[in-house]
């Protein structure tokens, strides 16, 4: 009797084995959906004449950082990690980009006095450009070098990830101050 009730269970256990299996079995092969956005997705990134309207922030904080930050943000709904944000863009025409973003974090090297803004300006041609498919996700990186619009001293490093969602994910590496990560939605210049 004990031997029939570890075969049931035994039994039970295995092909309970199989359906879990089963359903976590998924293609590996892009819908045809996914593949058209994919590749809309990279015509309108080499076609080069679109913009991203930045929503979210993202510092890089220090401990000092996150205590300023949270004092500003108090009672807005925002908090030291994400702050929302309208109003802001990159603009990419033929082969500049164009934009002012505003930057919430440290300075790690003085570089001079400022101009009239201490965000994150460009307005210029990037260099060591490179646009590639991702190679899990259904999403390009692209990546370049460029320098600070206002100031010629300070440079970033920039990686951004389009999705096929039309959400764009941007990190600026710069060359004084801390890092800072930007959400924003892709739209056509109009």
């Amino acid at each position: 009797m004990k031997t029939i009730t570890s075969i049931k269970t035994l039994v039970y256990s295995l092909g309970l084995f199989i359906m879990l299996f089963a359903v976590s079995c998924k293609s590996s092969e892009p819908s045809v959906e996914n593949t058209a956005a994919l590749n809309q997705l990279e015509q309108q990134l080499t076609n080069g004449d679109f913009k991203i309207d930045i929503n979210t922030v993202f510092p890089f904080n220090t401990n000092a950082t996150t205590q300023v930050l949270n004092n500003l943000t108090r009672y807005t709904g925002n908090t030291a990690n994400r702050i929302n944000v309208n109003g802001y863009e990159l603009t990419f025409k033929n082969d500049s980009i164009i934009g002012q973003l505003p930057y919430y974090g440290e300075q790690r090297m003085g570089r001079g006095a400022y101009g009239t803004t201490m965000g994150v300006v460009l307005n210029g041609k990037p260099t060591d450009y490179s646009l590639t498919k991702h190679p899990k996700k259904e999403a390009y990186i692209m990546q370049f070098d460029i320098d600070d619009g206002e100031e010629s001293v300070e440079n970033y490093k920039v990686i951004i990830t389009f999705y096929t969602s039309n959400i764009a994910d941007l990190t600026f590496a710069s060359s004084h101050r801390n890092s800072i990560s930007y959400r924003g939605e892709v739209k056509p210049i109009e």
